[in-house]
């Protein structure tokens, strides 16, 4: 894809938010949320004292605003914190070390309040080569009151807080300079009023008996993915290219290749080389750079400067044993066992949502039909890992119910439906 077509659309909704004049909803006036405009910090001193007002308050709430589809790491323009007193944008064109940021985010004695923060939270272990701690990621708590999974910021804020914040421009040019005051004010609102929301949400989940849960699964969810997943991105290209067992070690390679061009060119793996590209490399074996020539799509610049090692990787690939991919579907399933299995996943959803906890947090349909085709066999699939939080929540009552010694009943009141344990 060309990186021009993103870039476009991001200059059309930068357009936008040049308006410096925007209607937008004020400010709620509330003893958590700070009051006026944030900071915009440019240098290293100003940045140091803010941290130490962040070091000393113990919590808050951290987010940034990025550029993710130009290279192959996420380009970094802004980051925002808040606390209950203030809120500051960084500029990390005008102060590009964020390592001192990112040391408050690894630090367990503070709690960092996110939503949605996976993204926000990987350059910490990339930068400081340790997990972020003690993190807090109101997206994952709210699931656990009634809030639908993943619910946006606007709903959470309107939810918890009361107040409707005006939102949008977050696709804009936020490497351009200078920030225009529609992108400060959306910049900062993304953090203001995470403090009170996770106070409000924390006295919630306390009241529902759901707090171990939702923070368990917090502490699961910052723990953050590699950038590259080879087998998903394997099986990502046979999904659209089958191919045959001796293939299949040269597609290994040249998708390793193409990670490693990624990195060291730090653009995306689409820019470097398609997975149309990639695909037809791995069945026209080329192995040599002229008939490496003729493939569609592979960049020039990328093909004068790795040719030839691209051509020895398919060479190497075809002298490699074939290979077959495990199938993540364990066998087939009968009319029956479909039919017992949607049932399951509806009558499992529906005590969800009468508990108050998002159905798609708990588990998926291939979760189940996973369990279920294999529970009488050699090698069981368990619904949940060992110390699970949903073993807790729902995998102990399952085993009961499917022993037919647990019911669910579930009644309907005030326009919801609660829980009536049978």
């Amino acid at each position: 894809m060309n990186l021009n077509y993103r870039r476009k659309q991001r200059e059309r909704q930068h357009a936008a938010s040049q308006d410096d004049n925007p209607e937008l909803t004020p400010h709620l006036e509330h003893q958590m949320v700070p009051r006026g405009d944030a900071q915009l910090i440019t240098n290293k001193d100003e940045l140091a004292e803010a941290l130490a007002h962040v070091r000393e308050q113990g919590v808050f709430a951290y987010d940034t605003e990025f550029i993710g589809e130009e290279s192959y790491w996420p380009r970094i323009c802004v980051v925002q914190l808040a606390t209950t007193e203030r809120v500051v944008l960084i500029d990390a064109v005008a102060v590009p070390d964020l390592g001192p940021i990112f040391e408050l985010v690894a630090d367990p004695t503070l709690l960092t309040i996110v939503h949605a923060g996976t993204q926000d939270l990987e350059p910490v272990r990339r930068v400081l080569g340790r997990e972020p701690a003690n993190t807090l990621d109101v997206q994952v708590a709210a699931a656990f009151a009634e809030m639908p999974w993943p619910a946006g910021l606007e709903k959470l804020v309107e939810r918890f807080a009361g107040h409707k914040i005006s939102k949008g421009h977050t696709f804009t040019n936020w490497d351009a300079r200078p920030l225009s005051a529609s992108q400060l004010r959306y910049a900062a609102d993304d953090v203001r009023y995470l403090p009170l929301v996770w106070e409000r949400l924390r006295e919630e989940l306390e009241r529902r008996g759901t707090l171990d849960w939702a923070m368990r699964e917090c502490e699961l969810s910052s723990k953050i993915p590699a950038r590259f997943d080879e087998e998903s991105q394997i099986r990502r290209i046979m999904k659209s290219w089958p191919m045959k067992p001796a293939q299949i070690p040269t597609l290994r390679l040249i998708t390793r290749m193409r990670d490693e061009i990624a990195r060291g060119e730090d653009l995306p793996h689409r820019v470097v080389m398609p997975d149309e590209t990639l695909a037809e490399i791995v069945k026209q074996r080329p192995i040599s750079t002229q008939q490496l020539a003729s493939v569609r799509g592979l960049p020039k610049r990328f093909m004068s400067k790795y040719g030839d090692t691209i051509a020895h990787a398919v060479e190497e690939g075809g002298r490699l044993p074939p290979e077959k991919l495990a199938h993540g579907k364990i066998s087939e399933e009968s009319g029956d066992d479909r039919a017992r299995i949607d049932a399951l996943l509806a009558i499992v959803g529906a005590r969800c949502v009468a508990s108050g906890i998002a159905p798609g947090m708990v588990l998926t349909r291939g979760d189940i039909s996973r369990w279920w085709m294999t529970r009488e066999s050699k090698s069981p699939v368990p619904l949940f890992d060992a110390g699970d939080w949903r073993i807790e929540a729902v995998g102990n009552w399952i085993e009961a119910f499917l022993k037919g010694e647990a019911g669910v009943s579930i009644l309907w009141k005030d326009g919801r439906p609660f829980l009536a344990e049978s």
